[in-house]
């Protein structure tokens, strides 16, 4: 993938699901193994008792596990897992915990034969 991660980052900034929940990349590593990423609450992502809404917690971290794959992995199938803490930014406290379990190959075309 010719992507750079300095264009990605940027690029994310104007992606929809982003934009719309106040999601802001703030740095992806050259070599794509570390991305760092905020949310500040505001009125589009709070729920109804006035914290951050889920999904815009899971939104802000869907998308990197599969690119910072996409970047770093050359093999058959694997399933990695991940698991990643949400914290607030100044006391460092947990806001959430996600667990993802990815699902990679290559694609039969790539495969070696």
């Amino acid at each position: 993938m010719s992507l750079n991660a300095r264009l990605l980052r940027r690029g994310m900034g104007w992606w929809p699901p982003f934009l719309g929940a106040g999601i802001r990349v703030s740095s992806i590593a050259d070599d794509f193994r570390e991305a760092e990423v905020e949310l500040k609450l505001g009125r589009f992502n709070r729920n109804y008792v006035g914290t951050y809404f889920g999904g815009s917690l899971y939104a802000m971290t869907d998308p990197f596990f599969m690119i910072m794959l996409l970047h770093n992995l050359g093999g058959e199938r694997v399933l990695p897992e991940f698991q990643m803490d949400v914290v607030h930014a100044d006391d460092g406290s947990p806001v959430a915990r996600v667990h993802k379990v990815l699902y990679v190959r290559l694609k039969p075309r790539h495969r070696a034969s």
